[in-house]
């Protein structure tokens, strides 16, 4: 059995094709590298695509806060950070910090990933044998989970939109990180152009499948501040909030 890893850290480019027309990068971007990070630093230790299947378990996130203190530009190499934390109430916290050449802190992610029995579709809250116990015991920091929220009344439709080929990953259901990039399509170009993400929070209810159309709904709760509702089946797929400066 590989050797506990309480942390794991690995550089990042930010590639062109992640930046906007401004050269910023997409704050989905930042979401992906922390999901590759998050991939390779648990495969590190075993837990692994084989593991999975033996024990017919996969991790899925529940919630993810994103806080950027200064928007990173294309070109940039940034050092990602990521330690996550034990099990605690069948959640695992993991902290991916990003950090630029000069060692400033230039943004956090918070993710909250639940392990999940992939026959029943039930929440695991004692993990199977062979998870074992390679994060750390506590990771005291957390951003803000909450946002203000909307009733699907008092929204405004913005579109139906559909779990394309593009948005859909290996499990077969729209990529966490697509979400925020149709959330960030549904805002207006004079958004972009006055000001640059600082907080967003995501909370995903129910996986939206390949293929099938879900309807989203936005709100501006403050001036610059947005909240989104998607809509599957009369039932919330995912909620979120995003904060410009």
């Amino acid at each position: 059995m590989p050797e506990p890893m309480p942390t794991y850290t690995q550089p990042y480019t930010v590639y062109r094709h992640d930046g906007d027309h401004h050269g910023n990068v997409k704050p989905a971007a930042l979401l992906r590298y922390g999901q590759q990070i998050a991939t390779i630093h648990a495969e590190a230790v075993g837990l692994n695509d084989a593991l999975y299947a033996a024990t017919h378990t996969a991790y899925v996130l529940a919630k993810q806060a994103l806080r950027i203190d200064r928007t990173p530009r294309v070109d940039e190499v940034l050092t990602v950070v990521t330690q996550p934390e034990r099990c605690k109430r069948a959640v695992n916290k993991r902290i991916t910090t990003f950090y630029d050449a000069s060692g400033a802190q230039v943004a956090v992610l918070d993710s909250r990933w639940v392990l999940i029995d992939t026959e029943k579709r039930l929440i695991l809250r004692k993990h199977p044998e062979g998870f074992g116990d390679n994060w750390a015991p506590d990771v005291p920091f957390e951003l803000p989970m909450k946002m203000t929220k909307v009733p699907p009344e008092n929204c405004e439709p913005a579109g139906t939109c559909t779990a394309t080929y593009s948005r859909c990953d290996m499990n077969g259901h729209m990529n966490n990180a697509c979400y925020v990039d149709v959330l960030c399509d549904a805002l207006p170009w004079e958004v972009w152009d006055s000001g640059e993400v600082r907080d967003l929070k995501i909370y995903y209810h129910r996986e939206i499948p390949r293929g099938e159309h879900f309807t989203l709904l936005r709100s501006q709760t403050e001036e610059k501040q947005y909240y989104f509702c998607g809509e599957r089946e009369g039932k919330s797929a995912f909620e979120a909030s995003i904060t410009f400066a």
